[in-house]
């Protein structure tokens, strides 16, 4: 149920169906499945993955880029950052809060990118904590 609440969550901030779509993998916390729906500003980034740490938990987190920009001198590296949210489901406790994804990404070549991804989190429900996510990935355009 509340799993299915969070996916409900996420799909209303879907862009329009015929934005641009991504996938691949991210190493990291969450290490899982990476999407990318649109691209520059206003593209949604979702992770889905699992916590290998012991809680075998589903982790889930999703960041709204409100900025997309080349770098000064390289505008092949952009960096993005927008706020977000995140969830954990495990067998130890469930967890939700809101985070910030700042990170840097490039193409490797047409279609494929990489990025690295930092997610300063503050988890709300179940108790309040402060930690950090991200990781580095790869995505194929699809």
């Amino acid at each position: 149920m509340r799993l299915s609440l969070v996916a409900l969550l996420a799909l209303s901030f879907v862009p329009a169906a015929s934005a641009q779509t991504s996938i691949g993998a991210q190493l990291g916390d969450p290490t899982g499945v990476s999407l990318k729906l649109g691209d520059g500003s206003g593209a949604i980034l979702v992770g889905v993955g699992w916590d290998f740490s012991g809680d075998d938990a589903v982790n889930l987190e999703g960041h709204y880029l409100l900025r997309s920009r080349g770098l000064q001198g390289n505008r092949q590296v952009r960096l993005f950052y927008g706020p977000g949210i995140f969830a954990s489901f495990g067998d130890i406790q469930d967890a939700f809060g809101v985070s910030v994804g700042v990170g840097l990404e490039t193409e490797l070549v047409d279609s494929i990118e990489v990025y690295g991804l930092v997610s300063p989190r503050l988890q709300l429900i179940n108790e309040t904590d402060f930690d950090a996510g991200g990781g580095i990935g790869v995505r194929v355009r699809v």
